[in-house]
């Protein structure tokens, strides 16, 4: 019998982790939760999960720092990870892979999810990072 996939879910906007959370166990995986990076980074690194959706703009730890400690960890180093982004007001995303590498020296995310999150846009994403 094939292990359940476990995901993390680091957002400060409960109503956001909520829905991330509710589209991942349709889909059958197991969800865990953090309120703020900080708190991301220890959940990944005391139980490393299958996949972790980041979000950006949060409290204590944002998603930029957390991102790298994820990175620097040898326990979360090959985690993928899938950025939760808001919109600047012209619609375009806040954040790029491109933008990460080049304003902030950081490798690229598996992948980004622009908020709000349309449901069919992250199933889709979460399949082609883990298939």
């Amino acid at each position: 019998m094939a292990r359940t996939k476990r995901v993390l879910v680091v957002d400060d906007d409960e109503s956001a982790r909520m829905f991330v959370m509710a589209i991942m166990e349709e889909e059958g995986w197991e969800c865990d939760e953090a309120v703020n990076g900080e708190e991301g980074v220890d959940r990944a690194e005391a139980n490393p999960p299958d996949l972790i959706i980041l979000d950006i703009d949060m409290p204590v730890m944002d998603g930029f720092e957390a991102f790298q400690r994820l990175r620097d960890s040898p326990f979360t180093e090959k985690v993928p990870i899938i950025m939760l982004t808001g919109v600047n007001e012209d619609g375009k995303p806040a954040v790029s892979a491109e933008s990460m590498e080049t304003q902030f020296g950081f490798p690229r995310p598996n992948g980004f999810v622009d908020k709000p999150v349309d449901a069919v846009f992250l199933r889709n994403c979460v399949m082609g990072v883990v298939g």
